[in-house]
């Protein structure tokens, strides 16, 4: 149940609900999250069961046309609680993150309603019933699924659970239904790699799935009490990437190693054309390709005048060779641009973790708070930041991280484009 907030002007229930009702139910459907109200609003017509003044009141509603909308906002009733986790992954991020963060980061969320709303991925292992008919119902397509192994036993080994639902059943009854299936496979070196990875992919065309990204797994130096597990090694990853390449082969477009996989196995990542419509780029597979390209891009449209300033950009350590990339092409252009490249070794999480988006403030100034430079200002990739807000993982601001550098730190989004358009004309683009 929530309350009205408001009845925009372009409602079709205006003048029948009122500001202060409450909503109960959509035609059968008890109210319990905005997806109601999302799927509710998107039929041609309905009723909506509300309580005003201690009675219910059923109001029916019939769309003339596409754009016709009920147009209601709730109070914050209706806003999302991710559900938690009820696993135990033996490779659990959430489980490897230092004490003293942001209370949020804690949060082990595995949710279906965040997986269609925003892509996170999510194990199914907590889904109920009703989860099930609610998803084939609305049409939550497309979801984002970990797999991981479809040998049970390995799966549920990786998990840290002793019993589950067959997830393959449940997979071809949601893709039976309509509902695209995206997944991913977190490889552990001696786990789920080899023979094991070769059934996973198998049995996961044979049922239907849209995507498979195979990324190495993930450990930060904070695994006390934790299984022994260990990073992929050079050779472990190499296996990983010929095993699915030669897959992709067969079947194009259905399975790809993220970009991490190549950087371990010290090999280049495939072109911009290997990826197709990067259906998996949440995921860290294809980014450099499309970053390359997008500076190309970029540079390709740019006006040719003189620009003449010095940057430095922090970087994570996967991060350096796309912006060696970019570096060389700018300044092949721009002759009076000089960038310079600041690699952070990651000492917060580990030197494991060498990704951008978990760099540090804290990483930046221990390693370079003291340098002097020349730079005109500093660059930071947004996915360093919280979304919407200016703070590292570590609590620390952009406007203290600006005051302790004494100098300017902009912020660039992750694209290509906008990366050379940071660069040129010296503005943050958030």
């Amino acid at each position: 149940m929530a309350f009205v907030k408001k009845v925009l002007g372009e409602s079709i229930l205006k003048g029948k609900i009122k500001k202060g009702d409450e909503v109960i139910a959509f035609g059968e459907h008890k109210f319990e999250d905005i997806l109601d109200y999302i799927y509710a609003d998107s039929l041609t017509e309905g009723s909506i069961t509300v309580r005003r003044k201690g009675e219910e009141v059923v109001v029916s509603y019939q769309k003339e046309n596409d754009f016709d909308t009920m147009g209601l906002e709730f109070d914050e009733s209706v806003e999302i609680t991710p559900r938690e986790c009820c696993n135990n992954c033996i490779f659990c991020f959430v489980q490897q993150l230092p004490s003293g963060m942001r209370d949020t980061l804690y949060v082990k969320d595995d949710d279906y309603r965040l997986s269609f709303i925003s892509g996170s991925y999510i194990t199914c292992t907590n889904l109920r019933e009703k989860d099930i008919e609610r998803i084939i119902e609305y049409k939550l397509s497309p979801l984002y699924v970990s797999v991981h192994a479809t040998d049970e036993e390995v799966r549920k080994y990786l998990l840290g659970i002793k019993k589950c639902r067959p997830q393959l059943e449940l997979l071809d009854k949601f893709i039976k239904n309509g509902i695209d299936i995206h997944s991913q496979i977190v490889v552990v070196g001696g786990i789920n790699d080899g023979e094991i990875l070769q059934k996973s992919l198998d049995d996961l065309l044979a049922v239907g799935v849209k995507t498979v990204a195979v990324v190495p797994v993930g450990l930060t130096g904070h695994r006390e009490g934790k299984k022994n597990i260990q990073p992929l090694t050079k050779e472990q990853a190499e296996d990983v990437i010929e095993r699915t390449e030669s897959f992709y082969k067969k079947h194009v477009g259905f399975c790809y190693c993220a970009d991490e996989m190549y950087q371990i196995a010290e090999r280049p990542v495939p072109g911009p054309e290997y990826y197709g419509a990067y259906e998996q780029i949440e995921n860290g597979v294809g980014l450099v390709a499309k970053f390359k390209d997008e500076v190309e891009a970029e540079l390709e449209n740019s006006p040719q005048k003189r620009i003449k300033r010095t940057i430095g950009i922090f970087t994570g350590v996967s991060g350096e060779s796309s912006m060696l990339d970019a570096k060389s092409s700018i300044e092949k252009k721009y002759p009076e641009i000089k960038i310079n490249i600041y690699v952070v070794r990651n000492d917060f999480f580990g030197n494991t973790v060498t990704v951008s988006g978990l760099v540090t403030a804290t990483d930046i100034l221990k390693q370079y708070g003291e340098k002097k430079t020349d730079d005109d200002f500093y660059m930071i990739p947004a996915v360093m930041l919280k979304e919407f807000e200016n703070v590292f993982l570590d609590g620390i601001t952009l406007h203290h991280l600006e005051k302790e550098l004494k100098k300017k730190v902009l912020v660039a989004k992750c694209t290509g484009d906008d990366f050379v358009k940071v660069v040129l004309t010296g503005r943050s683009s958030r």
